[in-house]
């Protein structure tokens, strides 16, 4: 509940502002207010919905995804795939990253990436100063992905890593 109420603002908040500015200019003040109301309030719960009922979706079929592998964190995200940031899931096991986009895109794909390929993960801004952006750096590549509490995942994946290369592979944090 609480991640949904804060879905609404972030997003809700600067849509409504927005369409509220632009409406104003066109059709007055009050036309404006209301309308940027009307739209943040509609737009952040329509967002809000969507995101709790993927939430449910993923983790219902999390251990499918991830082979029946224990899941050590998971969460909404975005991978960008070119200039498109893919929304989907993310999980972490005790040896592998894995993406899985939703079916909302135009680009559904699953990426797994083995911890023991990753050479840094660290935290970057999203478009330049949106502080959100997670970069995982391997030999072969650079994926980004956008998460909440970035720095949860930088210390769990440090953690799995860690795990890994000690070679326990029970369950941690």
């Amino acid at each position: 509940m609480k991640q949904a109420v804060k879905t609404l603002i972030y997003a809700g908040v600067p849509f409504g502002i927005f369409v509220g500015l632009c409406i104003g200019i066109l059709n007055g003040f009050y036309a404006g207010v209301f309308a940027g109301l009307f739209s943040g309030l509609l737009f952040g719960l329509t967002l809000s919905i969507f995101a709790e009922v993927q939430k449910r979706k993923f983790k219902k079929i999390g251990l499918q995804i991830t082979n029946g592998k224990k899941i050590i964190m998971d969460g909404g995200a975005n991978h960008f795939k070119g200039v498109e940031g893919v929304g989907g899931w993310l999980f972490l096991t005790a040896d592998e990253l894995i993406f899985k986009s939703h079916a909302f895109n135009v680009q559904r794909h699953q990426i797994i990436i083995p911890l023991n390929e990753i050479i840094e993960v660290k935290a970057v801004p999203t478009a330049g100063i949106i502080p959100n952006g997670l970069l995982i750096k391997t030999n072969d590549s650079t994926e980004r992905f956008v998460v909440y509490n970035r720095n949860t995942w930088i210390k769990k994946i440090n953690e799995a890593i860690s795990a890994l290369r000690r070679g326990f592979t029970g369950t941690i944090g």
